[in-house]
């Protein structure tokens, strides 16, 4: 995801180790040059690479394993905007510098620039007090725990919540009003929004294995259903009133039809305050029927 650029401050991240050790050296010790833990570009520590965080959930406490689990390792990794981002509340701002660092320190990421920290967990429900680690750009393989690898997020993911967004239901408003008209009398149709639901450009903000996504539906086109066997569209006109808009209709014969409006809902979606990229697909939603009666008129000649 990109987002727009801006200046990046120097950060220089504090190491520090974590829990009561484990079976592998744990971040925060000096590795052997030939092995680093970090990647290092032009000064900054980008911190722990891919690799090194999915190899996380293969480290344990001391005396722990997972065939005696008797304690275990949590992490949690914490959008580096901090204050106010802590371990308790990990997303409580995506800053913009963190979103970039990423994009242009660690191309190959998918950030934002997050801190891992770790605690040490008990069988009896006790922890311990979280500990600062390493920072990284590969935030989504963070694992939840010991012995858990990261649950990714994924294009399939993201087309299925949009899916399941509450969509605005159209609203068709007629004219003439009042729900009559005459044979023959062009009828104009106009595509409301209603409060309820997510119209276009309005956000739908949800949680996904840990992200936050934003998805802002698109109008894909609008079909104008006339209840007499006639549509009008797909278009993206959203019509209006008497007498300059586009969308009109006149009905040949007297009837009572149920015209209605078909909406085609694209989408976009912002992971964790990236930027806007389209989703691969739409939805189809089909605003409430709007009665009306088609009447005709009849001329009589009167004499004085």
């Amino acid at each position: 995801m990109k987002a727009e650029s801006i200046a990046l401050a120097f950060i220089l991240s504090i190491w520090s180790t974590g829990g009561q050790g484990s079976t592998t050296d744990p971040p925060g010790t000096d590795p052997p040059d030939d092995d680093p833990w970090t990647r290092i570009d032009d000064g900054i520590d980008t911190g722990y690479t891919q690799k090194q965080v999915a190899a996380l959930a293969e480290e344990w406490p001391s005396g722990s394993n997972p065939e005696s689990p008797d304690s275990w390792y949590e992490y949690v990794a914490v959008i580096d905007c901090i204050p106010p981002n802590s371990p308790e509340n990990p997303r409580l701002e995506i800053c913009t510098w963190a979103v970039t660092f990423c994009e242009e320190r660690v191309p190959d990421s998918f950030g934002p620039r997050s801190v891992i920290y770790r605690r040490t967990a008990y069988d009896d429900g006790t922890t311990s007090d979280w500990v600062e680690t390493s920072p990284t750009c590969f935030t989504s393989s963070v694992p939840p725990r010991s012995g858990e690898p990261a649950e990714e997020l994924t294009e399939a993911m993201i087309l299925e919540q949009f899916h399941r967004t509450d969509f605005a239901l159209p609203e068709m408003v007629i004219q003439p009003p009042d729900g009559q008209t005459l044979v023959n009398l062009p009828v104009y149709f106009e595509l409301s929004w209603p409060e309820a639901g997510f119209e276009p450009g309005e956000v739908d903000t949800t949680t996904i294995v840990g992200h936050e996504v934003r998805i802002r539906p698109t109008l894909v086109g609008v079909t104008y259903v006339t209840g007499d066997g006639a549509a009008i569209g797909p278009t993206t006109s959203l019509g209006g009133p008497y007498p300059t808009r586009d969308i009109t209709h006149e009905y040949l014969q007297a009837a009572q039809v149920t015209p209605y409006i078909s909406v085609e809902y694209g989408g976009e979606v912002s992971v964790d305050g990236g930027a806007w990229s389209t989703i691969p697909g739409s939805a189809t939603v089909e605003g409430p029927a709007s009665p009306l009666q088609v009447l005709t008129s009849q001329n009589r000649l009167y004499s004085n």
